[in-house]
């Protein structure tokens, strides 16, 4: 039995029997027995089983009870389990971006100029203002089965990578991104900060690049960790 709280009534979805079109017995042990409106059964008319829904008014539901229970569904509609952007304080700066034909999905900064694919990137963002502040998105083929773990540790990937960058290795991590392995390194230099965030998925080797001036790295911090942490590698 499923209880879903709308507009101060408990609707809920269960198994009953059919008798005449309409749903009788609903879960008895939920304390709930009625009838209902018949969402779908093998069958038109007479007796069987079938699935309903029901309503029935809470002893005292309030206006907050409703509303938490409408985002409570929504949550779950949805399959979020990351905070909310305004818990995160993304509200207004950010927008939903998603490229079907590379399979990757990405929060983008709301407002800045947008670039397709070139040879170096497939997308890219930059700040109007500072330009130096700039997301690209890369995709590069790689051989069936690899993943990340296949180029070394997320330590080892990020000593290569500041080296090659000529940078200091802030810190690195790991983790299970919708079941894809995902490192994420963070690194700075004098006049630069940058998180690249890696990942290879049907054979795709994804690397975001994120970047912002030193000097304005801690304005920017949460907007940058933000947009790093919404990356997926997959629709």
């Amino acid at each position: 039995l499923l209880a879903l709280t709308f507009f101060g009534r408990v609707w809920r979805l269960g198994f009953g029997v059919l008798v005449g079109g309409r749903c009788v017995g609903m879960d008895r042990s939920a304390g709930f027995v009625g009838s209902g409106q018949l969402l779908r059964s093998g069958r038109a008319s007479g007796k069987g089983t079938a699935v309903c829904m029901s309503a029935e008014r809470p002893a005292a539901a309030s206006r907050r009870d409703v509303l938490l229970g409408i985002a409570g569904t929504i949550g779950v509609a949805l399959g979020s389990s990351q905070p909310t952007l305004a818990a995160e304080g993304l509200a207004g700066k950010v927008d939903p971006y998603q490229d079907a034909q590379k399979g990757f999905k990405i929060l983008k900064p709301s407002g800045w100029n947008e670039f397709s694919a070139s040879e170096n990137f497939d997308v890219k963002w930059q700040d109007i203002i500072n330009p130096v502040e700039q997301i690209t998105v890369i995709t590069t083929p790689v051989t069936k089965g690899k993943t990340v773990a296949d180029i070394g540790t997320s330590e080892e990937v990020a000593a290569k990578l500041s080296k090659s960058r000529s940078m200091e290795v802030v810190g690195s991590s790991s983790k299970e991104n919708q079941g894809i392995m995902t490192y994420v390194v963070e690194m700075k230099s004098k006049s630069v900060h940058q998180i690249t965030v890696l990942a290879i998925n049907r054979s795709k080797l994804y690397t975001v690049n994120i970047t912002c001036p030193e000097n304005r790295w801690s304005k920017r911090e949460k907007l940058m960790k933000g947009i790093a942490e919404s990356f997926v590698p997959r629709l």
